[in-house]
């Protein structure tokens, strides 16, 4: 379409705009209590009433920086460990059993021992939500590095990339699809171990301010957390699809049709199939 507007886009703009319309004329029917249910209008007003304030900036600034730290350490460690177990068996064998217990134990789970621990400051919150990031990024990234063809390694050995060359150029781009597929995961995991982590005791964040304001029974306020919480996620996974997109422009090229001519474009070449 014009102006590089997709269908999809319109239409997922005109679905948006019917859902919020629909709840705006069920809220002001008096059909229900528009105070259980307030309308997107009076949301919006609360929104920016805490937007003047500097209240909503501080709580999402404050749950960004958590969420950013978490699952930036995450990870990493998931990144390592994955590597490093798929490497070398027999470290594997020595502490698959110990990972996979812990992993059967819900991230929430961990809440009032991480606060017992470490309280309810900065800390506690970051290592919940690394911990419930390290999972997926660990399983993928073993799965990811361990099912690499030993016949690339061979082939690229053939030629000169040995030790960490092999690594490097065969080994970490087999395994990236999925590395990149748990990283996508933990984003979403993040945010829920979040909100549970400022839920529990927290002097700032998203969470704690519908937390707040349950106690002081402003659901409007409740509703502007929930938005912001979405926005978030859906923020964080367009930012990361577009950055994978940019930094990794053959990634997914098999999947999506729209993505073979750029790669045709860099290699000079017309790909066959």
């Amino acid at each position: 379409m014009a102006f590089g507007v997709s269908r999809h886009s319109v239409a997922g703009m005109i679905g948006t705009f019917a859902f919020f319309a629909a709840w705006e004329a069920l809220s002001r029917s008096g059909l229900v209590n528009n105070v259980m249910l307030p309308a997107p209008s009076t949301i919006v007003q609360s929104a920016w009433a805490l937007i003047v304030t500097g209240e909503l900036p501080s709580h999402l600034g404050a749950s960004l920086l958590r969420a950013t730290i978490g699952f930036l350490s995450g990870s990493v460690l998931g990144v390592a460990l994955g590597v490093v177990m798929a490497r070398l068996p027999l470290l594997h064998g020595t502490i698959n059993p110990l990972v996979q217990m812990f992993r059967a134990v819900p991230s929430l789970a961990f809440v009032p021992l991480a606060i017992f621990w470490f309280g309810i400051g900065e800390m506690s919150k970051i290592v919940l939500i690394a911990w419930g990031v390290f999972f997926p990024v660990w399983v993928n990234t073993y799965i990811g590095v361990r099912d690499v063809s030993p016949l690339l390694g061979r082939a690229a050995a053939s030629l000169g990339a040995r030790g960490w060359r092999n690594f490097a150029y065969v080994v970490i781009p087999g395994a990236l699809p999925f590395i990149i597929a748990g990283l996508r995961v933990s984003l979403s995991v993040a945010l829920v171990v979040l909100v549970a982590a400022e839920l529990a005791g927290a002097a700032f964040g998203v969470g704690y301010l519908i937390q707040m304001s349950q106690q002081v029974f402003r659901v409007d306020q409740m509703f502007v957390g929930l938005i912001v919480l979405g926005a978030m996620g859906f923020a964080a996974d367009l930012l990361f699809e577009r950055a994978v997109r940019r930094l990794l422009p053959w990634y997914g090229a098999e999947q999506a049709g729209q993505n073979v001519p750029q790669i045709e474009r860099a290699s000079g070449r017309r790909i066959t199939k």
